[in-house]
């Protein structure tokens, strides 16, 4: 004889229900997950905008290599982790002992590196934040 129509409305409604309950829990799931990836960036932002840092010198001890020593000011306004910051010399990395872990706004600090030969040395700083600094050396 077949379904009757109240059947058949029972059957779509609770389907839609279902349906849409999945969606709903998935779509709140993504906005979530899209909100949070949206506040970390703009928190990377802000700490790469605030964060500058002033050569101030550097001096180096010769021997069977050279120690190098680069000294800085922060002068941004975000606390910089040194030892998650890379150096670069000659565009390869490099080995750095920094002064101390962080470098706190309106501090001062350094980071000594070695080099088996002598010359100019293009140096590059990066910090955790992003943030590049540039510098050259002649050993």
């Amino acid at each position: 004889m077949g379904f009757s129509y109240v059947a058949a409305v029972a059957i779509l409604l609770s389907s839609s229900l279902i349906f849409f309950g999945m969606v709903y829990g998935e779509f709140v799931q993504s906005n979530s997950q899209v909100s949070s990836a949206q506040n970390k960036m703009n928190q990377e932002n802000y700490d790469l905008l605030n964060s500058k840092v002033n050569i101030t010198g550097y001096y180096v001890v010769p021997g069977t290599t050279y120690n190098i020593t680069i000294n800085m000011t922060n002068t941004g306004s975000i606390t910089l982790n040194l030892d998650t910051s890379s150096l670069l010399v000659n565009g390869t990395i490099v080995n750095a002992v920094p002064s101390s872990n962080y470098l706190f706004p309106l501090g001062n600090g350094s980071i000594t590196f070695h080099s088996t030969s002598a010359g100019i040395k293009a140096v590059e700083l990066i910090f955790n934040t992003g943030y590049e600094k540039f510098t050259k050396v002649n050993v």
